[in-house]
């Protein structure tokens, strides 16, 4: 998996996370935004260590 994909599979998995109502957590542009956060540098450091559901976990739970 290159860095654009594993960027675009955060950022999928950012826009279907939904809270116990059922409602999406983020909007487009929200997620957007959090799958941006880290630099591609930083994503290809990690990328051995953490899936994409991490990321996109440990993103939603910082509530930057």
């Amino acid at each position: 998996m290159n860095i654009d994909q594993y960027r675009n599979k955060i950022l999928e998995i950012l826009l279907k996370a939904q809270d116990s109502n059922g409602n999406n957590r983020l909007t487009e542009q929200e997620a957007q935004s959090l799958a941006n956060e880290f630099s591609d540098q930083e994503l290809m450091d990690g990328m051995d260590f953490n899936t994409p559901e991490e990321v996109a976990d440990m993103l939603l739970e910082s509530g930057l």
